[in-house]
């Protein structure tokens, strides 16, 4: 007997061995699907507000029902937005009277956000902006430093580590709305 050929019992056995395998596959695909979907952040829901800065001339889009703003700083170089569960937005503009390298600033505040015993997980450069973000403890950062007409404009987040599922969303928005409304 060719080993090609099979009788059909063992064609029978083969098919529904492969239906079952089918099955599973299918089941285990469809179950990864639901878990896949289940461990990303659910849709960003908040309700969005802008702060416009007029001296430094930037705006930010926030979500009004998770940050609460504290009102601008008594000189208008920003304002800070504090979270219930303990998490904190700052923005703020100043001038670049020392005519820092955009590079320096980086790596400033890498070094202050990081502290000493934090690390950066992420560091992005262009010549008008930079990103950093890393750890430090249970809490996490990000900043993102915009560069233009000799002046820093920057946002701050900090929050606690267990919170990332919420903050991560509210990041990929707070970075893409930051921008100059100066000319």
């Amino acid at each position: 007997m060719s080993r090609f050929f099979k009788p059909a019992a063992s064609f029978q056995a083969n098919a529904i061995l492969s239906a079952l395998a089918t099955s599973i596959i299918f089941g285990f695909g469809a179950a990864s699907v639901v878990l896949l979907n289940a461990q990303l952040p659910a849709a960003d829901h908040h309700t969005w507000k802008v702060y416009t800065n007029v001296r430094f001339q930037y705006s930010i889009c926030y979500p009004q029902d998770l940050l609460v703003p504290q009102g601008e700083a008594e000189n208008s170089d920003g304002q800070k937005f504090l979270a219930k569960d303990g998490a904190k937005l700052i923005v703020f503009g100043q001038n670049n009277a020392l005519n820092e390298p955009l590079k320096d600033a980086l790596e400033d505040t890498a070094s202050r956000l990081a502290g000493v015993s934090g690390k950066v997980t992420y560091k992005a450069i262009k010549s008008d902006w930079f990103v950093v973000s890393g750890q430090t403890g249970q809490s996490v950062f990000y900043a993102k430093m915009l560069y233009a007409r000799k002046e820093f404009k920057s946002f701050e987040l900090t929050y606690d580590s267990s919170a990332s599922a919420v903050y991560k969303p509210v990041i990929t928005r707070l970075a893409g709305c930051f921008v100059n409304t100066g000319r």
